[in-house]
């Protein structure tokens, strides 16, 4: 989509804007590891398969609660998300 701006879709925590308002690439910032540097970490493979799992657990969860929060005609269920998260400053922001 052309008037999509490429910053949504390409841009990333080494991207920086140049002067002119074009974009660049701060690769000195990019880590690199390898597998000898990986195990320096001392992160073994059950940590990571747990932390994959607990990832996609969430994820779901967080999907399912999303689903949740509206109902039949696709209205905000408000009172169910203040019942969950009771915090003024970001109802405010929903009830934009």
């Amino acid at each position: 989509d052309p008037s999509m701006p490429s910053w949504d879709v390409l841009g990333t925590n080494l991207s920086v804007k140049r002067p002119d308002g074009t974009w660049d690439t701060e690769q000195n910032r990019l880590l690199l590891m390898d597998r000898k540097d990986f195990n320096k970490l001392g992160v073994g493979l059950d940590d990571m398969i747990e932390a994959y799992i607990q990832t996609v657990l969430s994820t779901v969860a967080i999907d399912q609660m999303a689903e949740r929060l509206f109902n039949s005609k696709g209205r905000f269920r408000m009172r169910m998300f203040r019942s969950l998260n009771d915090d003024d400053a970001l109802i405010d922001e929903i009830a934009l």
